[in-house]
């Protein structure tokens, strides 16, 4: 047990600890700056290692979705501390935060995926990514945190021996001397979003290593996902680390999803404005014998539903089912024709996830 008298004289331990075993955390006050932190302690030398990796994973973070690092303290001879974002909150594996609805459903999954996302674009990998190593704060925003395995990716990312938690560590994990990717926090990623809604893993997936079945876990839900998400969460389960999707890919398919009906788009010709969204889906504007274009909102882009004569998106000629990017000049109207063309300014608002 850390006494109140081995953290520095800026922070008064005001709780017990959090989390038993080789690593405890303690909620403390800053005395200094007012606020509620979570102060780690990592014991003895051994565990200078894991420290300084997580640490130097942390020290990193800037996103909404991971906890903060604030600052390291030495303690006594050999132990050292990480000052952090304190959460005051429940872990995922509280089945009181079980998502109902798939909206509620994908509001959780894409928060954990953009964390993870966010992580992996600093070329870290966590390791350890489970429902109990993720809270809500009081704002309903998911928060992953405990980096005690993370490694930097690249020739070294390997271990001997199995180190991870059952069920959610990817099978490459088991090997004696395990090299791995970030695709393991896929697979825990997939892992976790499947354990979100069953409160529980499939037999297979629970042994060690997992033994795949074949069945398409996410089709079954209690509620019904559509078949892009579906696939894109099944593949994050895939047996091999190279099939599985980046984490910045599934963090896109869900946002797509939850924004499903939410975009709106104004398009501008001589003049004269036209609003495009879920209550106006589709405007066709022409320019007689140069160019004539339909463009179509499906709900989660605007694409070309028709094309005439000479049309141009950024001075490329556009072909049916081409999607619109958020800010473009579409031309009637083919280069040659030079002043006799007309131009469309297109825009989209893209709107937040709220949560």
């Amino acid at each position: 047990m850390v006494s109140p008298t081995m953290i520095a004289d800026r922070y008064e331990v005001i709780g017990g600890s959090l989390v038993g075993g080789m690593a405890a955390v303690l909620p403390c006050k800053d005395m200094v700056l007012d606020r509620q932190v979570a102060i780690k302690v990592m014991p003895g030398s051994a565990d200078r290692r894991r420290i300084r990796d997580e640490l130097s994973a942390l020290l990193k973070m800037r996103s909404k979705h991971v906890v903060q690092v604030y600052d390291v303290l030495r303690i006594g001879k050999d132990d050292l501390a990480i000052v952090q974002e304190f959460i005051d909150g429940k872990d995922l594996f509280d089945e009181a935060l079980a998502p109902q609805t798939a909206t509620e459903y994908l509001k959780l999954v894409w928060q954990i995926a953009s964390g993870i996302a966010d992580i992996h674009s600093l070329e870290v990998i966590h390791r350890d990514i489970k429902p109990n190593n993720m809270k809500i704060d009081p704002e309903g925003v998911v928060k992953i945190f405990d980096f005690g395995l993370a490694r930097d990716e690249g020739p070294g990312a390997s271990t001997v021996g199995f180190v991870g938690t059952p069920g959610f560590a990817a099978p490459e994990l088991y090997a004696n001397h395990a090299k791995f990717t970030a695709a393991v926090d896929t697979y825990a990623f997939g892992a976790t979003a499947l354990f979100l809604v069953l409160r529980d893993l499939p037999a297979g997936l629970k042994q060690r290593p997992p033994v795949f079945s074949g069945v398409d876990y996410f089709a079954n839900l209690p509620f019904k996902l559509a078949d892009e998400v579906v696939e894109v969460l099944s593949t994050c389960l895939h047996p091999s680390q190279a099939n599985r999707p980046l984490m910045q890919d599934v963090r896109n398919v869900l946002a797509k999803h939850l924004l499903h009906d939410r975009h709106k788009a104004l398009a501008v010709f001589k003049g004269d404005a036209f609003y495009l969204d879920a209550t106006r889906r589709s405007v066709r504007l022409r320019l007689p014998s140069m160019g004539e274009v339909e463009i179509h909102y499906d709900g989660f882009s605007f694409r070309i539903k028709s094309v005439r004569r000479d049309v141009f998106v950024n001075n490329r000629r556009v072909a049916v089912d081409d999607e619109l990017p958020g800010a473009c000049v579409v031309a009637l109207g083919s280069p040659e024709q030079m002043s006799r063309r007309k131009y469309i300014t297109f825009d989209v608002s893209h709107p937040e996830i709220v949560l």
